[in-house]
């Protein structure tokens, strides 16, 4: 059974259709890849999903339930996690204080228990200090554990982002440009990791991408996405490829494409 299941997404803003009629699923395990053009409704889709915006129409299938309605903040305590294409971190705080606010949806005490700092309160707490260990570990960010984010490069921050949203503990991870301001280098480690999340943690991996070695490099399906609505869904060489996508979003002319 899909891990997620979209069927005939759509959402409008001012009477522009930015998701029009989308549907694809993404099975457990995989990793899958959406690209298109700026303004393609790529990021939109994401926000649906998170539930960030509500849909005008079609319905969104997360692990069996539907999640089309429900609140934002039911969303990753289902399972899934997300980075933003703008980092989002704590900058005056310590790498692991940013992987233990991940840990935030697994909490089950009550603010009592918080407050007197209780044994099981305790217990708690050294679990989550475990999980964020093992992220430091996977992610090679064991040299800037203890150091203040706001001094550490752009490519260590985005680790830092992916890490936390690693640290909630995911059945599904929604990853928006990850590669973005990155070197080569670092976009190289990065397919590596990405490919560790999902061999070493079993997590399935969703990904809003315009760098077409990376997309290539991790991919088992790729959607193209263009105006809203489904160029293409395949491999990477397939989508690649197909003429829609060279015409619209590698940029071939279209008689040439066609």
């Amino acid at each position: 059974m899909a891990i997620l299941e979209i069927e005939n997404l759509g959402i409008s803003f001012g009477g522009v259709r930015a998701v029009d009629g989308v549907s694809f699923s993404v099975e457990p395990g995989e990793i899958f890849s959406i690209i298109g053009p700026n303004g393609a409704g790529k990021t939109s889709l994401f926000n649906l999903v998170s539930r960030l915006y509500d849909s005008t129409s079609g319905r969104i299938v997360f692990d069996g339930h539907d999640i089309t309605r429900i609140a934002p903040h039911e969303v990753p305590r289902l399972g899934i996690a997300r980075t933003f294409q703008n980092l989002r971190l704590f900058e005056r705080s310590s790498v692991l204080d940013n992987l233990m606010l991940g840990r935030y949806r697994h909490s089950r005490k009550n603010f009592l228990q918080q407050a007197l700092f209780t044994p099981a309160m305790r217990a708690e707490r050294r679990d989550d200090r475990r999980h964020a260990e093992d992220v430091i570990r996977l992610l090679e960010l064991e040299r800037f554990r203890d150091s203040a984010v706001q001094g550490l490069p752009y490519g260590v921050k985005k680790m830092i982002e992916l890490g936390r949203a690693i640290a909630l503990g995911p059945k599904l991870l929604l990853l928006d440009e990850p590669s973005s301001g990155l070197n080569p280098e670092e976009t190289r480690d990065l397919s590596y990791r990405i490919h560790d999340i999902r061999n070493d943690l079993g997590v399935t991996v969703v990904l809003i991408e315009h760098d077409m070695d990376l997309v290539g490099a991790v991919s088992d399906r790729v959607l193209a996405v263009g105006m809203g609505r489904v160029m293409a869904l395949g491999d990477p060489d397939e989508v690649r490829s197909h003429p829609d996508v060279l015409a619209a979003y590698l940029g071939a002319p279209a008689d040439a494409a066609a």
